[in-house]
């Protein structure tokens, strides 16, 4: 009996230590085909793989960026040349400023100078022309006739608004005639411009004008009409003493 339970204890315990032993086994021959060199090697290169894979994409987008910046390198320098010929062109138009401002300072001096010399040549027109009608009068509001002889006119007023004898033989006209443009009917007559051969006539005639007051005629020294503006202009101030003193009284 008591080998019988000796042998039955003993294949217990060696079924049991087979059963355990035979995992262990299994598991230790895995791990240790996992640490073996050869797959150590093949995850260190395709470790390598991954890093050149990452190395080439960082230098494609490196070649990428280097392209966008040759780009604009290319760019910058068309702007240069751009700017460049800006400022040339900049530099030109103030040169052919400066030299448009000279010529206009020198037309405009010459210009000055012609303005100057038109003034001096009309001032001496004017004398020239005062000077040739310095022995001239003007007769207004005589009525005026188709067919007039204006000298016998001025002749008739002489003797009879005037009072100076024997006009038509003492007092020379050398011509007379009415000026401007003929005037509808109705409408004021046109002046007598009347020449006399002497200036000696001219003012006798003149200072004898007061005796045509209240006659309606009146009579004027004919003056150029430059002169005769700037006098139209002057006139009403040199009544406006008359006018004062008249008040006065």
């Amino acid at each position: 009996m008591a080998d019988r339970k000796h042998g039955s204890k003993r294949a217990a315990q060696n079924l049991s230590n087979n059963t355990l032993c035979t995992p262990n086994r299994t598991v230790k021959s895995k791990n240790s085909k996992c640490n073996t060199p050869e797959i150590k090697k093949i995850e260190k290169e395709k470790e390598k793989e991954v890093n050149m894979s990452e190395i080439h994409q960082m230098f494609a987008t490196m070649m990428t960026k280097l392209e966008k910046l040759d780009a604009i390198e290319s760019d910058m320098k068309e702007i240069k040349l751009s700017l460049e010929y800006g400022h040339a062109e900049i530099t030109d138009l103030k040169e052919e400023n400066e030299k448009i401002k000279t010529d206009q300072n020198k037309e405009r001096e010459r210009i000055q100078k012609l303005e100057e010399d038109n003034n001096v040549l009309r001032r001496k027109i004017v004398d020239l022309q005062a000077r040739s009608i310095g022995d001239n009068l003007l007769f207004f509001n005589i009525p005026e006739n188709e067919r007039e002889n204006t000298t016998d006119i001025v002749h008739k007023i002489l003797e009879e608004k005037m009072e100076i004898r024997d006009a038509q033989n003492t007092v020379k006209i050398d011509r007379s005639h009415r000026t401007g443009k003929k005037r509808e009917e109705n409408r004021k007559p046109r002046p007598i411009v009347v020449k006399f051969n002497f200036h000696q006539d001219q003012e006798y005639v003149r200072t004898h004008a007061r005796k045509l007051k209240g006659t309606n005629i009146g009579i004027s020294e004919q003056y150029p009409e430059e002169i005769e503006s700037i006098r139209k202009t002057l006139y009403p101030e040199l009544k406006k003493p008359k006018r004062k003193v008249n008040e006065q009284k």
